[in-house]
């Protein structure tokens, strides 16, 4: 697949840090408090999603127990709601799998990894956030066969979070359409993901200044300036790039290239 062949501004070069040991401090707790509050919307996302499974589950079970009670439970049909039942608690398991993973405290752990699995990861602990209150369509173009990676994979999901989420506020209150893609660069040992929407787009004025920290064109109390700043600075630890180009039909694109393995070239 080949990457959009827009004009593209670079982000910082390197992870956010600011002038001044008052301000640098800042800077980290309010990273910090971004992601706690990514988190907690994940985690109320996650539970509508958890509902669903659950109620299967209950259901199924309560099918079980009438049919015990009335003598009228067959093999076939015991065979069939345990099926159910089983899928149904995978799939709970996986949801919880999938926001354990990118809740995790810990440090930079650098990890083989598959960029599509965490791109449907972090599908995942989104679905419900973007069905409401602005309806929002996911589209996914996702190469298959890429290179496996080394990469933190809980960071890469909050690169995505904080790109996705950005898109969604863009489309607020109209809605539209988000598109992902993934795609591989053999000749450099790298792959890239986009995230694109079909929203109003960026002034250009502004384009140059949407990676610096507290920049943002948000209502004050509406936003903290940090998400893409916070996005860029994680780019820049995989030694890679990201940019941003308003698209020609309209809405934005970002696009971030990250070598399969930083820092063995």
């Amino acid at each position: 697949m080949t990457p959009p062949t827009t004009e593209t501004t670079l982000a910082p070069a390197g992870p956010l840090a600011i002038p001044g040991t008052n301000l640098h401090q800042l800077s980290v707790l309010l990273g910090h408090t971004e992601r706690l509050a990514t988190l907690g919307t994940l985690t109320a996302s996650m539970a509508h999603e958890l509902n669903n499974p659950v109620s299967i589950i209950i259901s199924a079970c309560n099918d079980v127990k009438g049919k015990l009670d009335e003598g009228s439970l067959d093999e076939e049909h015991a065979h069939r709601l345990l099926g159910v039942i089983e899928e149904s608690a995978w799939r709970c398991a996986r949801l919880v799998q999938t926001l354990s993973r990118y809740s995790h405290p810990a440090g930079p752990a650098f990890v083989p990894a598959d960029l599509n699995e965490i791109i449907n990861d972090t599908l995942t602990l989104l679905q419900y956030e973007f069905r409401t209150p602005v309806a929002v369509a996911l589209v996914t173009a996702l190469a298959p066969d890429l290179p496996p990676v080394l990469w933190d994979q809980n960071q890469i999901s909050q690169v995505l979070v904080n790109l996705l989420t950005n898109a969604r506020d863009a489309l607020t209150p109209a809605g539209g359409e988000i598109t992902i893609r993934s795609w591989a660069i053999p000749m450099e040992e790298r792959v890239a993901f986009s995230v694109s929407d079909d929203g109003p787009g960026v002034p250009p004025a502004i384009l140059g200044r949407i990676f610096e920290p507290f920049f943002t064109t948000k209502p004050a109390g509406q936003g903290t300036g940090l998400g893409l700043s916070i996005a860029a600075g994680i780019v820049a630890q995989h030694q890679g790039r990201i940019t941003v180009a308003n698209n020609p039909a309209g809405g934005v694109t970002f696009t971030v290239v990250l070598p399969t393995r930083p820092g063995e070239r």
